[in-house]
């Protein structure tokens, strides 16, 4: 959900803000955070791979020397507790309601004109159920470790991380689809339209955070006020105030706290905790992530698994194109090399076990190895 109105209010305030298509070629050498597990849900509620969306999207970080730095959500804070449980039951029941009609498109006679509006509701419906499961995760995770790139495991959700190495200036910029990002901190953000992937001229829009606050004419603080006021993840069931509204009681009163006195709302502290963490205010680096997710932060990239590659290629990788396949196996390719990538004369060896290209089809005791595999090695 983000912050309610806040792409409105974006539109409506700061049209002159939204940049379409990044500067690609700025980012070349420097270190991107991804919110990645958006963009897989995504992929996966529109029926696509989603092994196949990261391997697009590590060849075209390699194809513009970007460092991509893939972060995966941990826990829920307790604060957001109540809305995750609500989206639980919105899943199933959207799963359930999905179930009956394509049971009903199977067995019911229609007209062309019902069947494309049940067709339409099945597919929005399944959206909204969608869930990516630990064995999911844990496959896509082997394919960032066996294209050269290891992924980070954040203790809560991945906003506060990607906040924390943006305010620090670990990273350049932050891909993700959650707006909140820009209310937490994060300098730049790139939302990318569709299957927009880095170095596409269009279907891109960069918001930068000290343009947005002086076209706006607030500071960063009031920004937050406001957008705590609007509604957000962390204020489920309280006072949620249109945008305009919004921008305008904290440009007359200055602050969220005397906004809300003059609502004659006494409870404030959940209006003050969402204050709180969005800002970041409790966030240290032992919260974020544990010791072994901060060594791998300054770890030089691991080896890219050859192998591995070459055994997916004639399944999972058999759409990637050959352009962009070759740029997988670089690893430990630097941006800063002015050099085209040399190709790599590497045999391709005998097909792998099933294990390496599917996770639903593998027998029990084999899924315990790839948990083993990923605990000791990489996780």
């Amino acid at each position: 959900m983000g912050v309610i109105g806040f792409l409105g209010w974006l539109s409506w305030v700061n049209p002159d803000t939204l940049n379409r298509g990044p500067p690609w070629a700025k980012y070349k050498g420097q270190k991107i955070g991804i919110d990645i597990l958006g963009f897989l849900y995504k992929a996966k509620s529109r029926r696509q791979s989603t092994m196949l969306y990261v391997a697009r999207l590590v060849a075209a970080c390699r194809r513009h020397g970007i460092i991509p730095v893939p972060i995966f959500d941990g826990r829920p804070p307790s604060a957001k507790l109540p809305l995750i449980e609500e989206r639980a039951h919105v899943r199933q029941d959207a799963e359930e309601r999905k179930t009956v009609l394509e049971h009903d498109l199977q067995t019911v006679t229609m007209s062309e004109e019902q069947r494309n509006r049940v067709v339409t509701e099945v597919n929005r419906l399944n959206v909204a159920s969608i869930y990516l499961t630990g064995e999911e995760r844990e496959l896509i995770k082997q394919l960032f470790y066996v294209c050269g790139i290891r992924p980070l495991n954040a203790c809560g959700e991945a906003d506060p991380v990607l906040a924390y190495l943006s305010k620090s200036g670990d990273i350049a910029a932050v891909i993700s689809n959650d707006m909140d990002l820009l209310a937490r901190g994060v300098e730049t953000l790139l939302v990318p339209e569709a299957y927009a992937l880095p170095g596409d001229e269009s279907g891109w829009t960069m918001y930068n955070l000290t343009a947005i606050c002086k076209k706006s004419e607030l500071s960063y603080d009031q920004l937050v006020d406001m957008c705590v006021l609007m509604g957000c993840d962390y204020t489920h069931g309280g006072v949620r105030v249109p945008y305009k509204t919004a921008y305008w009681l904290i440009k007359h009163h200055g602050t969220l706290h005397r906004v809300l006195s003059e609502r004659s709302i006494t409870d404030t502290h959940m209006y003050e905790d969402a204050v709180r963490i969005l800002k970041g205010h409790e966030d240290t680096p032992e919260m974020l992530m544990n010791e072994r997710q901060w060594q791998k932060w300054v770890s030089p990239p691991c080896d890219v698994e050859l192998d591995i590659l070459y055994s997916l290629r004639p399944t999972i990788l058999k759409s990637l194109s050959h352009s962009d396949f070759q740029l997988l196996h670089y690893g430990a390719f630097t941006a800063k090399t002015e050099d085209p990538v040399p190709p790599v004369p590497v045999p391709v060896p005998p097909p792998m076990p099933a294990v390496r290209n599917t996770i639903q089809n593998v027998p029990t005791d084999s899924r315990n190895r790839i948990r083993n595999r990923i605990a000791d090695r990489r996780i």
